[in-house]
């Protein structure tokens, strides 16, 4: 199977503040019934899978036709190595954009497939020294894959802002919410934790990790705003905020989130 060009960095470090530890609650209500949607928009994602965007500007091509990667979903591979020609690397989640829908079935999660597309790179201001970076394969097929296995654990995750499941909860908060995917997608185990949470978002970075248990569930303001179009309060496992922390403070850009 080809081998992918290694891949574009275009990362200023954020400088953050962290304020002190505060918790507002918000009023109980009755429990939230979480449903399941099947049919959702599907925003890009960063290539940490920290932010998304619906439509992030400054978009340009890439000399690459064609890279490997893991499949994460049916619309999100993570590569390991460079393309686009700006130097960056190590698993970067790649947007697969396919020109025949059809061919989403074949991303089975934890699968290598190669994907032959339009690759282009855009950006999204965060702050005026930050910004978020994408990248993403336009009119995309796949042309080679390993042979199908039953879908694999997830090996990574990201961030999922507003997810229709969560309509219900957001409307009773106030508040649009931005979610670890995983924790989304066992939401019928996960869904009374993460609404416990939300209603008593901490008021911290999320490069602070004040949790020791890795697989708690906390919310906190989103001071970063994980989508640039929503003001969210962002949930995710501590292991999650133990990651952020180290992305930033450490520069280990390119460690995969857990799952």
């Amino acid at each position: 199977m080809k081998q992918l060009p290694q891949v574009p960095t275009i990362a200023l470090l954020l400088t953050l503040s962290c304020p002190a530890l505060a918790q507002v609650s918000a009023p109980a209500g009755p429990p939230v019934a979480f449903p399941q949607v099947t049919a959702v928009p599907i925003p890009l994602q960063s290539i940490s899978g920290r932010f998304s965007s619906l439509n992030p500007t400054k978009r340009l091509n890439c000399p690459n036709k064609e890279v490997v990667g893991r499949v994460v979903s049916a619309s999100l591979i993570m590569v390991d190595e460079r393309f686009c020609g700006r130097g960056q690397s190590g698993n970067v989640l790649v947007n697969v954009q396919f020109n025949n829908p059809a061919d989403a079935v074949q991303m089975v999660v934890g699968r290598r497939v190669a994907i032959k597309a339009a690759f282009k790179t855009a950006e999204e201001s965060r702050t005026a020294e930050f910004y978020a970076n994408y990248l993403i394969a336009e009119k995309a097929e796949l042309v080679d894959a390993d042979p199908r296995a039953a879908p694999a654990p997830a090996f990574t995750s990201y961030m999922i802002c507003q997810p229709p499941e969560l309509d219900a909860l957001s409307g009773q908060l106030g508040s649009e919410l931005c979610v670890q995917n995983t924790i989304v997608a066992n939401i019928a185990v996960t869904g009374p934790a993460l609404e416990a949470a939300a209603r008593s978002p901490a008021n911290v970075s999320p490069t602070n990790d004040e949790s020791d248990d890795p697989n708690a569930i906390t919310c906190r303001r989103d001071l970063e705003r994980s989508d640039i179009h929503l003001s969210s309060t962002a949930c995710a496992r501590g292991n999650y905020w133990a990651w952020y922390k180290a992305k930033w403070r450490d520069r280990l850009y390119w460690t995969p989130a857990p799952p």
